[in-house]
């Protein structure tokens, strides 16, 4: 399954970290598009920037594609085939981890945050792509689908400087209580 990254030129910095990670996971498999910046509304950027991968899966008639953000930090080596071996059979959304969110038993989450790596469903690109760009997609998607979290978490976010907030962002506080894959 080829991973589609979404990247913004300027950041240099996470472009580095990004091949670290795919180098130690394996992944030779991916296509790097690039973030878009909305100068008014950040959110309306990065949902345009998730959107238009989605809109290519839709024109493809692709049954699901996978995608993650250029801050992905992968928990430990082989998270990113345990995420891939472990996907559930049904689901709109499966995620590799979020930020905020309460998960059910089994493994479900109706509200939450954070995309940084996840698999859309073929099943579900239509609604996605009509959510409002006004907003934070991830919030939008509260309660309008089936999303499954990959339990433990199999990535995170590198900490760094967030073009979405415009400062350093620790995603520590995040993990507390969490599940991560390799870390006892």
């Amino acid at each position: 399954m080829v991973l589609n990254i979404i990247h913004l030129k300027h950041r240099t910095d996470r472009f580095e970290l990004l091949m670290n990670e795919l180098n130690t996971q394996g992944i030779a498999e991916y296509k790097i598009w690039d973030g878009i910046i909305d100068p008014i509304l950040a959110a309306r950027g990065i949902s345009l920037a998730h959107k238009q991968i989605v809109k290519q899966a839709w024109k493809e008639k692709l049954s699901e594609i996978l995608i993650c953000e250029d801050d992905v930090h992968f928990t430990a080596n082989g998270a990113f085939n345990f995420f891939i071996k472990n996907k559930p059979a049904d689901f709109d959304i499966y995620l590799g981890g979020i930020n905020e969110g309460i998960i059910r038993k089994d493994n479900s989450v109706d509200d939450f945050s954070g995309t940084t790596i996840y698999i859309i469903n073929q099943r579900f690109y239509e609604a996605f792509l009509t959510l409002p760009e006004s907003l934070n997609f991830d919030r939008a998607l509260r309660n309008k689908g089936k999303f499954i979290v990959c339990n433990p978490f199999i990535a995170i976010q590198h900490n760094g400087f967030s073009d979405n907030v415009k400062r350093f962002y620790n995603h520590e506080k995040y993990l507390q209580g969490r599940n991560l894959y390799g870390i006892d």
